[in-house]
């Protein structure tokens, strides 16, 4: 007779073959994800080599084409370098500080403050050209008189000035009268073809200092800078900065750019996750710092003699001496990263202002003076070390100064 074996096939199984199948399972879904730990870290860093890519070349590419234009319509050799001295009914005081009328001027800041580069150039599409005063003026509050007014509007903005030693200033024309250019206050007329409605509309003035001009000039010159209802060619004084430090924390990291002559002067961000803005001038004065390689050491021979974040004096003919700029923009990944161990952020080391240093990842300006680089500091939060950084630097040549007559 056979033995029974029906009971034993379903017992089904034991305690120690489900602890095993158990354990197997568990071993399986650690590895799952160690691996999905693994690949999400991977994916993050990639990711921010992309965001810094785009963010940072995104940044460089406006602000090259920014300096390109720098120096159009002002690069006239007698008033370059003048001392400008305007006034602006929409500020508190009415009185700017006077600026240098030069293509560029940096304003260098330490630490992790990033520099501001101010761009100036004309929006003229009538005439750049400087026309000569066709006699000198009898008082500060008398309209210029030009030799010849062609290409003149209503809502023109002009540079008068006489030389660089001389004060410039700016004007706004509200009417053309024959050959005298009235800058009056009060409001004007706009001409009906910039007008992007087709009509004439009236606008009040804003440039016009009811004293008048801050010289009487003699044998004075006029500069036709644009027209302010110009919406594609307005005359441009722009200022491009980083945003760090705001109370808001989503206005933090971009870099921005305003029109200080636009009629609401706003920053206005260009790129995200830009954390720092280097600048420098490439001055051909003969004077070698160390920051070339070789020069010839000769003033004005259209060689860069040397890097410096210093500026000219004001006023000074020696702004028409700096004929590039050197910029460095830090773009940072949007996202931060893991820390690799613990629980302190490590994607970037320690901060080390030191030119000797070699494991601070965030440099610029290599040369003779820094062969490592120049360290960057990008210390505008508490957890910038939770972040990667990328560099992206450039020199461009100031060629509406290059080309102007010396």
């Amino acid at each position: 007779m056979k033995p029974d074996t029906s009971r034993r096939r379903i017992r089904g199984m034991s305690i120690i073959e489900l602890m095993v199948a158990m354990a197997v399972s568990l071993i399986g879904t650690i590895v799952i994800f160690q691996v999905y730990a693994v690949n999400e870290d991977v994916r993050r860093s990639s990711t921010a080599g992309s965001d810094e890519q785009t963010s940072g070349l995104q940044a460089l590419i406006l602000i090259e084409r920014e300096l390109r234009h720098a120096g159009f319509g002002i690069s006239d050799s007698d008033l370059y370098g003048c001392r400008m001295v305007t006034y602006d009914n929409q500020r508190v005081p009415n009185f700017p500080t006077p600026f240098p009328l030069t293509a560029v001027s940096i304003t260098a800041n330490a630490g992790s403050t990033p520099d501001v580069i101010n761009v100036m150039y004309g929006g003229t599409n009538n005439t750049a050209v400087a026309v000569k005063l066709a006699g000198p003026m009898a008082a500060a509050t008398d309209f210029p008189v030009v030799n010849y007014a062609y290409g003149y509007l209503a809502g023109d903005m002009i540079l008068m000035g006489e030389d660089v030693g001389s004060s410039c200033t700016i004007r706004e024309i509200t009417k053309v009268n024959g050959q005298e250019l009235q800058t009056n206050n009060g409001s004007y007329t706009t001409d009906p073809l910039l007008s992007p409605l087709g009509a004439a509309v009236t606008k009040a003035v804003r440039w016009n200092n009811p004293a008048g001009t801050p010289v009487v000039y003699g044998a004075g010159k006029v500069i036709n800078l644009g027209n302010l209802d110009d919406e594609t060619r307005p005359p441009r004084y722009n200022q491009i900065t980083v945003q760090t430090g705001l109370a808001d924390p989503s206005q933090n990291n971009k870099l921005v750019v305003q029109n200080l002559w636009g009629q609401l002067p706003t920053f206005i961000p260009i790129a995200e996750q830009i954390v720092q803005l280097k600048a420098e001038y490439g001055i051909d004065d003969g004077v070698n710092n160390g920051t070339i390689t070789s020069s010839p050491g000769i003033k004005g021979d259209g060689i860069i003699d040397r890097y410096t974040t210093a500026s000219p004096p004001l006023p000074s003919a020696d702004w028409m001496l700096v004929k590039t700029v050197r910029i460095a923009v830090v773009a940072r990944s949007a996202q931060p990263l893991k820390p690799t161990s613990g629980t302190a952020c490590d994607a970037t080391p320690a901060f080390d202002p030191s030119f000797a240093n070699t494991t601070y990842p965030v440099r610029w300006a290599y040369g003779p003076d820094a062969p490592n680089g120049r360290p960057i500091d990008v210390r505008n939060s508490a957890d910038w070390q939770c972040y990667k950084y990328q560099v992206f630097e450039t020199t461009i040549p100031l060629r509406n100064v290059l080309w102007s007559p010396q």
